[in-house]
């Protein structure tokens, strides 16, 4: 039987995509080329932003970019389609409904890994773009494994907002001191772990190298879970 082929919709953003591509790789047991998983990706940076449209429908709507970028990697025989942005899983339902194939949801392979992995798990904070937080797709997801959601201060999101857009989409250094002082103050505020719900998060979280219990990292978590379900379970960590 030939090993199922994963399709990624990147490109939101761009340097997600090829840190999130880069960790499938990483995560896949290989002894050589061919034990890889085959991968199309489609790093398509055209993709109105999703945050400006979930905030103001007014905007430039993303849904029909991200419909037919789905359709092409399904036409091109992908048996998975895995989006690396957390703020498009508030278009989730209508992209699934679009294509046959299985679409891999960021947002409850996360709770679900912190779940898995955070002991006693009661309280977990938020770290994500305004426009995913404002849509409440990790509120949603978090009721259903009884799990208490709680989201950054206006001031934070601001800080958070600012860090995404203004330093790592805009290919800037990045203020991982301030970012970790908001893990920080999540922490103070009773959370037991803190996700960062935005790819360009998991990007800094990425390159500085470190691992925390108490930090969910969602980009790591959907590798996982696209690795587990073409490798029938293993996996690298």
């Amino acid at each position: 039987m030939n090993e199922k082929t994963l399709g990624i919709l990147g490109g939101v953003g761009p340097l997600a995509t090829v840190y999130f591509a880069d960790l499938i790789v990483k995560m896949t047991p290989a002894d050589c080329d061919q034990d890889h998983i085959r991968t199309i990706v489609s790093n398509n940076p055209k993709i109105p932003d999703r945050t400006d449209y979930i905030l103001d429908n007014t905007k430039p709507n993303p849904l029909p970019v991200m419909i037919k970028d789905a359709k092409m990697l399904e036409s091109l025989g992908c048996d998975y389609i895995a989006i690396p942005c957390n703020t498009a899983h508030f278009f989730f339902d209508e992209i699934q409904k679009n294509i046959s194939v299985e679409l891999i949801n960021i947002v409850e392979e996360t709770v679900k890994f912190a779940s898995d992995n955070v002991p006693n798990l009661q309280k977990l904070g938020i770290l994500a773009t305004s426009g995913t937080l404002h849509s409440r797709v990790y509120e949603h997801v978090c009721e259903r494994f009884g799990i208490e959601c709680c989201i950054p201060t206006d001031s934070e999101t601001d800080r958070l907002m600012h860090i995404i857009y203004n330093e790592v989409k805009a290919g800037k250094p990045s203020s991982h001191k301030e970012l970790f002082s908001i893990i920080d103050s999540m922490k103070e505020r009773g959370c037991d772990a803190v996700v960062l719900g935005c790819t360009e998060l998991s990007a800094i979280y990425y390159e500085l190298g470190t691992q925390r219990v108490d930090i969910v990292d969602s980009m790591t978590s959907l590798a996982a879970a696209c690795v587990k379900r073409i490798k029938n379970g293993v996996i690298n960590i």
